[in-house]
């Protein structure tokens, strides 16, 4: 049936305009040049698209799975734009953009192909990076990639044609099947491609950043080293901690390890633990001179008690002569008095040391009418000063003894009147008073240096870091010496008691917590106590370094950096079997060929391990080298070959996943680039 509006059209022509030859010279001159004709609308006209619409409807369609879908988005999507632009009907332009594509696909094949190959791997690329687990890709074993990878392939082949076949079980059946063949093998080509591409980059990394002194495969075993220590800055900032004696494998336990390693084997062996175990004698000398070097020279205990004893005896009897020399009676009447109503309330102990001190103030006096001598107060100063140092003696009696209420009771009674006896010396007894002050400051100087040797001490009775700073901001600075001498002695005396077990030294030294250096902060300065901490810090770090490479320690760790380093064997594989089979199977020319392969085999086994043995004799040259230009040069043109290898690395990383990218996402239109293949599906 006809359209009606094309029927009244049809009754009702418009009247066509008489012809006439233009009255203008400028529209004769339009009418003799016509305007060219409009561009071609390709879709329009049924022509196909270029090679790069083909990439890019290749791009999209070939995204496994969801492809087509995004293929149907992007054509509505054109057709809806084209039909709003020509005031079409929508199913029209999508007709004419289907057919554009298809077009464009039948015309450029090559094209097509490699977009949907780029499409399968710019799909599939995300999702193994983001689960790679589940696509074969990630650090399990072979085996078990291999499984993982056979089964999301064969998954996503089937999915993928189940979409494009519009649910055919056939062809989804034949798609899973080689999704799942051609995904399987995916972990192992891509394995194959990514070391491939490793090799090849560490090769061009090795000519293009040679390293001095060592060959290409010392080098990238070294640089490798660096990378996994952090990089060259850690290393240097070690290496500086640790002082001039470090090696390069102090330096962090990938350069420890490697050492381990070579250290089991018998061509290196040698080369590393023989500079280890000279470091190692003079482990004791070194760290004596560094801390004298940080905290002066060491205080011998019994030395300062004869120096200190000499210097007082020098300095202090001379003044309490000066102050006897004078003729001056003392009057105890006041101490005695002070004695007597103490003895009245005391009992015990304290009543009879009482009584003992009263006795010291006395002496004989006029024979009374008995012919007995009478006992009076004693008024000589030297007298006196005796019985306050027998006093003394007592207090220090008492203080030895165990504690209770009773011995407090007579320390308490002793110790009143020997202060109330001195006191009246020196009121009454010019010059005394600076004697006992002279006397005083030997003393404080004797306590101060017995102080010093137990501030490392822990426990309950230690002093408090801020006790001790109170303390010493008070003493003289005789006194703050002689306790600084005290300490000396006893790191000193920890130096020469635990030298052979560092880390009982470092322990002994640094305390549980941080008190211990903050009391040696407070006596020995703050950088100084850090020099000295640093020195048994760094003697323990030598000490760990060398047990675990000379001594044998850490036995599985060394086993695989020996495995790592290990030359090949002579042994070319073959055997006598291999002879006797070739024999048989081809007689004396047969023998002769193989023994030949054999000889072959050997002679290159031989040039390799010598090649394997002198790249681990650089290695350990290298890795027992001590702070200087030649190591700051080896650590500069470690870190430009570790760069290398990293972009190698990442490079054949990438590569590795791209290739698993895309064998798991080109399942079905395996067969259209695949030589072997059979036919391929619709594009």
């Amino acid at each position: 049936m006809s359209d009606p509006f094309d029927a009244l059209l049809s009754a009702n022509p418009k009247p066509q305009a008489a012809i006439s030859a233009p009255s203008d010279p400028f529209e004769a001159l339009l009418a003799a040049n016509p305007k060219p004709a409009p561009v071609t609308d390709a879709p329009a006209a049924g022509q196909p698209g270029s090679e790069a619409a083909a990439v890019g409807r290749g791009i999209i369609n070939g995204v496994p799975v969801v492809g087509p879908y995004l293929l149907g988005g992007v054509n509505r999507a054109v057709a809806g734009i084209r039909s709003l632009k020509n005031d079409t009907k929508f199913s029209d332009e999508l007709k004419t953009v289907e057919g554009f594509g298809e077009a464009t696909a039948n015309e450029s094949p090559t094209a097509t192909i490699g977009g949907e190959v780029l499409g399968g791997v710019v799909g599939m690329a995300p999702a193994i990076a983001a689960a790679p687990a589940v696509f074969g890709a990630g650090a399990a074993s072979l085996p078990v990639r291999t499984a993982a990878s056979l089964a999301s392939g064969g998954a996503i082949g089937g999915a993928d044609a189940a979409v494009r076949t519009d649910g055919s079980l056939p062809a989804t059946r034949d798609a899973a099947i080689l999704g799942a063949v051609v995904g399987g093998a995916s972990p192992a080509v891509g394995n194959l491609v990514g070391r491939g591409v490793r090799a090849i980059g560490e090769a061009v990394a090795g000519r293009a950043a040679p390293v001095p002194g060592l060959n290409a495969q010392a080098a990238g075993k070294l640089a490798d080293d660096l990378r996994n220590s952090g990089g060259p800055d850690p290393v240097r900032a070690r290496l500086t901690e640790l002082g001039p004696d470090a090696m390069l494998l102090d330096a962090s336990p990938s350069f420890e390890g490697r050492a381990q390693g070579l250290a089991v084997l018998p061509d290196t062996r040698e080369a590393v633990t023989r500079p280890l175990i000279e470091r190692a004698r003079g482990a004791n000398a070194r760290l004596g001179r560094d801390i004298d070097a940080d905290v002066g020279p060491a205080t011998n205990p019994a030395g300062f008690e004869r120096t200190l004893e000499a210097e007082y005896e020098r300095v202090v009897p001379p003044l309490y002569a000066r102050a006897f020399a004078e003729p001056i009676e003392v009057d105890t009447r006041n101490v005695l008095g002070m004695i007597d109503s103490l003895a009245a309330r005391e009992k015990g102990g304290a009543a009879t040391g009482l009584a003992r001190t009263r006795e010291l103030l006395m002496m004989d006096g006029p024979v009374d009418a008995a012919g007995i001598p009478t006992r009076v107060p004693d008024p000589r100063p030297e007298a006196l000063h005796n019985a306050k140092e027998a006093l003394d003696a007592m207090i220090a009696t008492v203080q030895a003894q165990a504690g209770g209420s009773a011995r407090n009771s007579e320390l308490r009674a002793l110790t009143t009147a020997r202060r109330s006896l001195n006191g009246t010396l020196e009121t009454q007894v010019p010059g005394y008073g600076v004697a006992n002050r002279s006397a005083e400051h030997f003393f404080r100087q004797r306590e101060a240096f017995g102080r010093g040797q137990t501030l490392l001490n822990g426990g309950r009775e230690a002093v408090r870091p801020g006790q001790l700073a109170e303390e010493t901001a008070t003493m003289t600075p005789e006194v703050a010496q002689a306790q600084r001498d005290g300490l000396r002695a006893e790191v000193d005396r920890l130096v020469g008691t635990k030298a052979n077990d560092r880390v009982a030294l470092a322990d002994a030294v640094k305390g549980e917590g941080d008190w211990n250096r903050a009391r040696m902060n407070t006596v020995f300065g703050e950088e100084p106590t850090t020099s000295l901490v640093g020195a048994v810090e760094r003697e323990r770090a030598f000490d760990a370094s060398h047990q675990r490479i000379v001594n044998n320690s850490m036995t599985e760790l060394r086993k695989r950096a020996a495995d790592d380093l290990a030359p090949r064997a002579l042994d070319p594989g073959s055997g006598e079997v291999g002879t006797i089979v070739a024999g048989a199977a081809g007689g004396v020319p047969g023998m002769a060929a193989a023994q030949g392969v054999k000889g072959l085999k050997a002679t290159a086994n031989a040039m390799g391990r010598e090649a394997d043995i002198a790249r681990n004799r650089q290695i350990a040259e290298a890795v027992t080298m001590i702070p200087g230009e030649a190591l700051d040069a080896l650590i500069a043109a470690l870190n430009v070959r570790a760069q290398g290898s990293a972009s190698a690395q990442n490079a054949g990383d990438a590569l590795e996943l791209l290739t698993q990218a895309l064998l798991q996402s080109q399942g079905d239109r395996s067969r259209r680039i695949v030589p072997s293949g059979l036919l391929g599906q619709k594009p």
